[in-house]
């Protein structure tokens, strides 16, 4: 049987890292605004800039970012619009379009490293190396188990649920 101060031990370190997730998203948007990026919009760069090949199609974004096709290719319109994306025919089926980051794409993806760079900093401050290594090591440990029991999960017959989608998050 579990303890009482456990169960609130377990329910606290599920609102901690939703609330530090939550609180951690608004800073950056606040800090990208100026830079007329939406937080919408960051998420699509943040998540073509992880992909090798450059590009990637709506359908692979709408999975990662776990939205609709629909509202990824109102977004990536909004994105085409200010020259931020190009959509490309792909090389081996011309039915399929692939989103890849414009030159102007990238000076905001790198605008959003600086950002993110500096709000690291502050977010961190306070904290030893240790402490940093520490929770990196906690956290990549929970979104490891966190997988593994989607993994489960999805192996038993539930296929609705998306592990790709949680690193987006």
């Amino acid at each position: 049987m579990t303890s009482p101060t456990k169960a609130r031990g377990e329910f606290r370190i599920g609102f901690l890292i939703h609330d530090v997730s939550r609180l951690r998203q608004i800073l950056f948007d606040q800090e990208m605004r100026p830079h007329g990026v939406t937080r919408a919009q960051w998420s699509v760069l943040a998540q073509l800039s992880r992909k090798e090949e450059g590009a990637m199609t709506q359908a692979e974004l709408a999975r990662l970012l776990g939205l609709g096709k629909v509202a990824v290719g109102s977004m990536i319109d909004r994105l085409e619009a200010a020259g931020l994306v190009i959509r490309q025919s792909d090389a081996l089926d011309r039915r399929i379009h692939r989103v890849a980051v414009t030159a102007k794409g990238h000076e905001v993806q790198g605008r959003m490293v600086e950002v993110g760079r500096r709000l690291n900093g502050d977010i961190l401050a306070g904290l030893s190396a240790g402490e940093i290594a520490a929770a990196d090591h906690v956290l990549t440990t929970i979104r490891r188990n966190i997988r593994r029991a989607l993994r489960d999960e999805d192996d038993a017959g539930d296929a609705s649920l998306v592990t790709d989608g949680i690193e987006a998050a």
